[in-house]
């Protein structure tokens, strides 16, 4: 039968199971390690503890973060006392405060499944590991940061991307500089999701970061709307527009995309788009797994 024992980490102070096994001291679901453990090899404890206040206050936290991260990853974590200068020194480490929002961004895209989708950050006041932080104070300051920038939103301790927080997390997981690309489509919020959920990855994937146009007219040609419509326009590599029900909107949208040399891409569902100019080539499409083919084909 394996010795278990209870015993504080070191590296977030929590008090768990600890499982000897072999030469390694296995700590079982702490701060470090939720859901899973990492080990610490024989003779490496006390050199740990014996470190003074300063270095452990600077560097505990950091390790806590690098074992969090690689469990995260499912990589099998066992230290000892020299691993802490290859860690410190590692260039996975995040320095600066944007780095250590990318790293909440990506644990929140790994951990739904799509922008909207709330997740409760269990032990919140604790798991400050999450962004290589040192304390509580930093991360709540760089999850605030990461709301006030919207890319996220936050209640408490339920965290959830917005669909730009999904876009930019998704880039980040991928290491692509993404493309700007505007999506205009006929329905309401309902559509946007089913396009989020079938199209969007594979725009992703193709090297696009695809954003819903928000409707920001209210039916009305006003100068100062138009003039905003415009310019979020000119700020794409992409205009990717449905007109399965079109508009004087789009169709302006759509005109001050060719002229400023932007690509376009019209879709429309089958059945859908039946007055459109003559000459125009549009995607037509029974459903949103045959577009997002259709979309790959003309992209590649």
């Amino acid at each position: 039968m394996e010795h278990m024992e209870s015993k504080r980490c070191l590296f977030c102070d929590e008090l768990v199971q600890v499982k000897r096994k072999g030469a390694c001291e296995w700590y079982i679901g702490c701060i470090c390690a939720p859901g899973g453990a990492y080990g610490l090899r024989e003779g490496s404890f006390e050199p740990f503890r014996q470190l003074s206040y300063t270095e452990k206050r600077s560097t505990f936290p950091l390790i806590s973060a690098y074992i969090r991260e690689q469990n995260e990853n499912e990589e099998a974590v066992v230290l000892d006392f020299e691993d802490r200068i290859h860690i410190l020194q590692s260039p996975q480490i995040p320095l600066t405060s944007e780095d250590k929002g990318i790293r909440l961004l990506r644990y929140l895209h790994r951990h739904t499944g799509g922008p909207n989708e709330p997740l409760v950050i269990s032990q919140f006041a604790q798991s400050y590991n999450l962004t290589y932080s040192p304390n509580l104070q930093e991360f709540v300051y760089i999850t605030e940061k990461l709301k006030e920038d919207g890319f996220i939103e936050r209640m408490g301790s339920t965290l959830k991307l917005t669909e730009k927080g999904w876009v930019e997390a998704a880039a980040q997981a991928t290491g692509k500089v993404l493309k700007q690309c505007l999506v205009v489509l006929s329905g309401g919020e309902e559509e946007a999701r089913e396009w989020m959920d079938a199209i969007f990855p594979r725009l992703i994937q193709l090297g696009y970061a695809p954003k819903v146009h928000e409707e920001d007219y209210g039916g009305k040609f006003e100068i100062k709307p138009i003039e905003s419509a415009l310019q979020q326009v000119a700020r794409v590599k992409l205009l990717i527009t449905d007109v399965s029900e079109a508009s004087g909107e789009k169709w302006l949208r759509i005109g001050y995309a060719f002229g400023c040399e932007i690509p376009v891409i019209l879709t429309s569902r089958a059945g859908g788009g039946e007055d459109l100019p003559t000459g125009v080539r549009v995607l037509r499409y029974e459903d949103l797994n045959e577009l997002s083919g259709l979309l790959q084909k003309q992209l590649c």
